[in-house]
């Protein structure tokens, strides 16, 4: 573990006192180049809050003026350890606070000692990402900073911690100061071992049939499992990519995604009278013996390298009687809403359990999707005892498809700290977001709507959208609108307009105007479904237009816009027909 020592008594570190700077920043040289930037950051997010820089250690001929040092560093890890527990404790860092004048930042990577600089920046300034952007930066303006001595160690929950859909430069800048890094490949990759344009003519018995014809698409199907060509291909493919990117530790053995209720699979593969607990045909000893032989093969020559997979619709269960070869790591996928059930939390949490027993490794794949939906999906106490129990079970990796609407608040800020450490008390983070968003007068009512829709979420298990047999819930259908109220509605544009007038500075407004605005898609989109598609309703239907048109009005203007445009959008294409009307 990191060589952090634990002061023996009391040690104040006056780092910036009445606007006088007592401190410089000194960069290890061994790690100048890797250290820099966020070197850089720490230095300009002090800066912004007490208006004074702190000098670089090499900018200074002399260090009279300046007692106290920042050193950023990067500690050698030098016990042996597994690739799980490297990439665990690369993650983690070390603010130690135990020798006078003297406050180190060290991890045991440039990633570990960046983190360690975030959390010196949010724990002692007293930063705040709060969404992408800079409208979404808090920072707290401070006369003095001066630090008292105490242990900081941190290692992440999750070695894996990823989000999809965070499309824009400042969506990944926001997401990587909350410690989100993607370690393992395991997504949808079958497609490009296999490559029909490459071996369909030469090899089309290794491809499902479709009419008589070998299917052409890079979607809904799989090769043929059973036949010992795909292993002799596999391995040929997946060395050579270990041969040409020798830095890189993982490989995805991802089945290919579906296009329909079924994901093509040969048909000697799966078992058609065998159905397992998602209602799909069982292909789980076929898929998994076969990448048990393909990882066993290729680690004949690169024994350090380690295999993510799906385990999705028909591979979704463990194998039954045999274990995952160590380094395969398979990412169990649903939509872990559904787990507000209590019937399914159990079902769900036993296939967790089944799994375990079967490999050594396992991630969570969730899908946390914010678009298309069409009111703001927010479960954050309910998502931290999902995490909670992540941890607790032995999962090591969190991925989530997110496409943002970040008019859901504190939902993806949220997630990022849970996937770094789930037991975070979520009230606290919660209470302490809204308040550094909006200010403390403010801060209820902002709280008030989040918590409305939150309860509403928590009760959909009571409705006909919820009992979708998918593993991720309905996002294309918009029935859980029936449910909702226009009391919920009218109830949300009160406390909004209550948070933007108890909001006290311009950015704390602006900030709660964004919630606003955002809210109106919302609005628009449930007041049009009623008076338009509901089948009771007592929406004027004038009314109802006027608000439909609103809403796409809405969504095509928001695309210019970096915070509110929506990661999918239901009016380009024909993937969502039920979302136009």
């Amino acid at each position: 573990m990191f060589q952090c020592h634990i002061f023996a008594q009391p040690i104040v570190y006056k780092v910036i006192d009445k606007n006088k700077a007592f401190a410089i920043i000194d960069i290890s040289s061994i790690d100048y180049n890797l250290l820099f930037e966020i070197a850089t950051d720490l230095q300009k997010y002090i800066q912004k809050s007490t208006g004074i820089r702190l000098p670089f250690q090499h900018e200074l001929t002399s260090f009279e003026r300046y007692p106290v040092r920042i050193h950023l560093t990067i500690q050698e890890n030098k016990k042996n350890k597994s690739y799980i527990e490297l990439l665990r404790y690369g993650d983690g860092f070390c603010i130690d606070l135990s020798r006078p004048n003297h406050i180190w930042i060290k991890g045991y990577s440039a990633s570990g000692t960046e983190y360690g600089v975030y959390e010196f920046l949010e724990r002692f300034v007293g930063v705040r990402w709060l969404f992408p952007g800079e409208t979404g930066e808090h920072v707290p303006k401070h006369q003095s900073l001066i630090i008292k001595s105490q242990s900081i160690t941190q290692i992440p929950a999750f070695v894996s911690r990823q989000l999809s859909g965070l499309s824009t430069t400042e969506a990944k800048q926001w997401a990587n100061r909350h410690r989100m890094k993607g370690t393992i490949s395991f997504h949808h990759n079958l497609h490009r071992i296999f490559p029909v344009e490459k071996f369909a003519k030469t090899h089309p018995h290794i491809y499902p049939q479709k009419n008589g014809n070998v299917v052409h698409e890079r979607v809904g199907w799989q090769p043929c499992f059973q036949e010992k060509d795909t292993v002799a291909i596999a391995v040929k493919h997946i060395n050579n990519f270990f041969e040409g990117n020798k830095t890189i530790k993982t490989f995805s053995l991802g089945t290919n995604d579906a296009i329909t209720a079924t994901s093509g699979y040969c048909h000697t593969d799966v078992k058609t009278k065998n159905y397992n607990v998602w209602g799909y045909p069982n292909a789980s000893t076929v898929y998994y013996n076969w990448t048990n032989i393909v990882a066993k093969k290729v680690l004949k020559q690169f024994p350090d390298k380690h295999f993510g997979t799906l385990a999705y619709m028909e591979v979704a269960m463990p194998p039954e009687k045999f274990m995952l070869n160590d380094h395969i790591i398979p990412f169990l996928t649903e939509d872990r809403l559904r787990w507000v059930m209590p019937d399914n939390e159990t079902k769900a949490k036993k296939w967790v359990n089944d799994w375990r027993k079967k490999a050594k490794y396992i991630g969570f794949y969730d899908y946390f999707y914010g678009t298309p939906y069409v009111l703001p999906r927010v479960y954050f106490h309910h998502m931290a005892d999902i995490y909670q129990f992540a941890k607790k079970s032995g999962v090591v990796a969190a991925y989530a498809e997110a496409y943002p609407n970040w008019g859901e608040g504190p939902k993806l800020y949220l997630a990022l700290k849970l996937f770094w450490n789930p037991m975070l008390n979520v009230d606290d983070l919660l209470n302490n977001w809204y308040i550094c968003c909006v200010g403390e007068h403010a801060a209820n009512y902002l709280k008030q709507y989040f918590s409305l829709w939150e309860n509403f979420w928590m009760n959909i298990y009571n409705t006909k959208w919820y009992y979708n047999k998918s593993m991720y819930m309905a996002f294309w259908s918009p029935t859980y609108l029936d449910y909702a109220k226009l009391e919920y509605i009218e109830e949300s544009r009160l406390l909004l307009e209550k948070t933007i007038a108890y909001a006290h500075t311009s950015i704390q407004k602006q900030r709660a105007q964004l919630f606003l605005d955002a809210f109106e898609y919302y609005e628009s989109s449930a007041i049009s479904y009623w008076g338009m598609k509901a089948s009771q309703s007592n929406i004027n239907k004038e009314l109802a237009e006027k608000m439909n048109k609103k809403r796409y009005f809405l969504i095509q203007n928001f695309d210019n816009h970096s915070i509110l445009r929506h990661g999918i959008r239901f009016d380009q294409g024909n993937q969502f027909p039920e979302l136009n009307w």
